[in-house]
C-alpha cells in the first residue's frame, strides 16, 4: 500500500478521497507527499518521493478527475520514469506500488521542503517554453529530478531513484 500525503492546498480540493486512518506502514518505494499549483492558468499536481525526492506531475488536472487520481497518479509515474530511461515494466510496478490512500499531511519538513522548492523551479521554468503541453511538462520534471541534493549525498532523484528499484529488484 502507498501512502500520499496532501497539504491542505490540496486536501480542500480532494477532500472526498483523504483517508483518516492513522495507521501508516511504508512502501518499500517509500510515500509520497503532493501538494497543487498553476502552470498557465491549469491546475497540475506535483508528488514527490519521500526516500528519493523523484518528482511526477500530473498536468490539467481538474476536479472530474478525483476519481481517477490513483490511477493518473500510477499513468504519469510510468511515464515519468520511461522519460528519464528508467525501464520498469508497468505491471511490476502496479503490484509494487499497491493501493493508494491519500491522507492529509504529515508534516514531513524536509520532503514539503523539496516540494516548495520543486513548485518554485516549476514556476521558473514555465518561463523558457512558449506552450505547455505533456512533453513540455515531462521535461521540466526531468530537470527537477536532475537536481541534485545534499540529503542525497549530492546524488540527483532519478539516479537515487533508479538505485531505489534496483535493490527492490524491480528492474
Amino acid at each position: 500500500m502507498t501512502h500520499i500525503f496532501t497539504t491542505k492546498k490540496l486536501e480542500k480540493i480532494i477532500h472526498k478521497k483523504i483517508n483518516k486512518d492513522d495507521s501508516f506502514v511504508e512502501n518499500k518505494l517509500g510515500n509520497w507527499n503532493a501538494n497543487v499549483f498553476f502552470i498557465a492558468k491549469k491546475k497540475c499536481i506535483l508528488f514527490v518521493n519521500s526516500k528519493t525526492f523523484f518528482s511526477v506531475v500530473i498536468p490539467r488536472f481538474s476536479v472530474k478527475d478525483i476519481n481517477n487520481l490513483d490511477q493518473l497518479f500510477i499513468d504519469n509515474l510510468h511515464e515519468q520514469l520511461l522519460y528519464e530511461n528508467i525501464e520498469i515494466d508497468y505491471k511490476v510496478m502496479l503490484s509494487e506500488i499497491g493501493e493508494i490512500k491519500f491522507n492529509p499531511t504529515n508534516n514531513n519538513r524536509k520532503t514539503i521542503g523539496i516540494l516548495t522548492y520543486n513548485i518554485e523551479k516549476m514556476n521558473y521554468f514555465k518561463y523558457d517554453y512558449p506552450v505547455f503541453n505533456n512533453l513540455v511538462i515531462r521535461e521540466m520534471t526531468e530537470k527537477l529530478n536532475n537536481t541534485p541534493f545534499k540529503q542525497l549525498d549530492w546524488k540527483n532523484s532519478g539516479e537515487k531513484m533508479l538505485s531505489l528499484l534496483k535493490e527492490q529488484s524491480l528492474i
